[in-house]
This record gives structure tokens, C-alpha cells and sequence, in this order.
């Protein structure tokens, strides 16, 4: 081989070394621009749409609905008032009262309790509810199907309802209240108050009579009896009420009513004050001075 054609050789393969170191700059300033202009496409991408929120109304109806479900098949009688003036949701008949009931649901855990609240709207604001407005509140933790049958008068000073039924916690007031439906079918309490008096005979035997002071005697509104002719006593029993009723108003006539001296009465006595006197014939007598 000739020196010129070593030189020439020597030149072509400089040639394509350099031509290679080209194609591998350019490569490498491509890769580089590719790389930028994906960051910059990430950091320009538009955030994600937030997860669509539950509708609080239908969770709502759906634990109304198994609370009807669940107070049918404990037999009690239902009734749905018309309309939404009313605070109650549902009228309970357990056969001998009515129950007026407040649903109420949770489904979040917040503070690691499922918490509702026992408040209503009022304006701009919320009040607790009271005894006026309901009698229980039924509480419906949704994804546990656990009921809180609680009074309404544990509500209405703490109206913040924490529920623990998936751990224990420290303060735990209303675990007591957790499927407590047998409050919703106590019976209706005695509300009736009986007034027993006794009239002693002048033997000192005592005849008894069951009713109100003024059925048994008309006459004590006149003050025609004395206290002793009618005091409460425990029990009664004996003859029947009507001839009780008769011999008790008899006792009443033939007793004088005691006077005392009006400066030996319990209470002191006004003095008697004339503000006018009137000109003309008098009718009444005057009264003395």
C-alpha cells in the first residue's frame, strides 16, 4: 500500500469518528429535550376531579327505612306523621303509649367514634332536641346496622352522640343505649294521683273514702269543716263510695268549724283599708273601723 492511499484512509476513518460522535451528541441532545418536555407536561397536568359526594338525604331514608323494617318486626304499631312540620319521624304504638321518634344516621368515623348530632335547623343556627319535641332519638350507625335507642333528655344536654361499637373507649355513655328497644315497649306509667281521705265517726272509728278533696266535700270551700275531717290516710277500703261520699258531707254539716283569735292566727292579718267612702244611701252596712 502507498503512503497515499495510508493518508487517505487515515482521513476516512477520522471522518467517521467524527461523524459517529455527531450521531451520538445528537442522540443524547434529543433524549435530553424529550426528557424536559415530559416534565413539563406532568407538572402542567390538571388535577384530578375529586370522588362525587354521598347524598346525606337518601343514606338518610335508607336507615328510616330499616328502622320501619325493624319496628315492624318487633310488632309495634306505626304511624308516619304528614308532611315535615313535625321534628318526629315516626310514631311508635307499643299498645299502651305512644313514642315519638327521631332517626338519625352516621356511616363516617371521625375521632375514631361514628358521631351524629341531635340538633335540628332553626334559622341560621341548631337547637338540641327537647322532650317537647320528641320522646326518643334512634340513632342508626350504617355500616356496623347497629340502632342507639336513646331518651331524648340524655340528648338534650350533651346533643353530641359518639358511638364505639367497634372499640372500647374511655367514656362510653351510650353503649348502655345500643339496641335497648325494650324502653320503646315499657308500659305507660300511672299517671293518675288518688287523693284517700278518712272521716272519724264520733265512736273513733274511721269510715274511708278514695277521690278529690272537693268531690267529697262541697262545704270545704266555705270552710265549714275542720282539717281533721279529711286527711290522707294509706289505704281505703269498706263501704261502697257513694254512701262513703254521703256520710263524709254529713260530717261535714254537723262539724262547727273552729275560730281562733286573730292574734293567734298562722299568718298576719292585713288591717282593713277604706279608700273611699260613698255618699248616698247605703245598702251594706258599714264596716267596722
Amino acid at each position: 500500500m502507498s503512503t497515499g492511499d495510508r493518508k487517505r484512509k487515515g482521513k476516512d476513518s477520522d471522518k467517521r469518528k467524527g461523524e459517529a460522535e455527531g450521531d451520538s451528541k445528537g442522540r443524547n441532545k434529543s433524549k435530553g429535550k424529550g426528557k424536559n418536555k415530559a416534565n413539563t407536561k406532568a407538572n402542567q397536568r390538571k388535577p384530578s376531579k375529586p370522588a362525587p359526594r354521598k347524598n346525606t338525604k337518601i343514606t338518610g331514608e335508607r336507615s328510616e327505612a330499616g328502622f320501619l323494617y325493624k319496628a315492624a318486626y318487633l310488632e309495634f304499631g306505626i304511624a308516619k306523621p304528614w308532611g315535615d312540620s313535625l321534628r318526629c319521624d315516626f310514631i311508635l304504638d307499643n299498645g299502651g303509649r305512644l313514642h315519638r321518634i327521631q332517626v338519625k344516621c352516621t356511616e363516617a368515623i371521625r375521632a375514631g367514634a361514628y358521631e351524629t348530632r341531635a340538633t335540628y335547623t332553626t334559622g341560621k343556627g341548631r337547637a338540641p332536641y327537647t322532650k317537647k319535641d320528641i320522646d326518643f332519638i334512634a340513632a342508626h350507625v350504617v355500616p356496623l346496622d347497629i340502632w342507639y335507642i336513646i331518651p331524648v333528655e340524655v340528648c338534650t344536654p350533651a346533643p353530641m352522640l359518639r358511638f364505639y361499637p367497634h372499640r372500647k373507649a374511655r367514656k362510653m355513655r351510650l353503649e348502655s343505649y345500643r339496641e335497648a328497644w325494650h324502653l320503646l315497649q315499657a308500659p305507660e306509667e300511672a299517671g293518675k294521683i288518688e287523693i284517700k281521705a278518712s272521716a272519724e265517726d264520733e265512736d273513733g272509728a274511721g269510715t274511708d273514702y278514695v277521690g278529690t278533696a272537693a268531690q267529697a266535700c262541697p262545704e270545704r270551700s266555705r270552710r265549714s269543716c275542720p282539717p281533721s275531717a279529711a286527711r290522707p290516710v294509706l289505704c281505703g277500703a269498706g263501704a261502697p263510695a257513694r254512701d262513703l261520699l254521703k256520710r263524709f258531707q254529713q260530717l261535714c254539716r254537723e262539724t262547727q268549724p273552729t275560730s281562733i283569735p286573730q292574734s293567734q292566727a298562722p299568718w298576719p292579718i292585713p288591717p282593713l283599708k277604706i279608700l273611699a267612702k260613698r255618699k248616698g244611701k247605703h245598702i251594706f252596712p258599714d264596716p267596722p273601723s
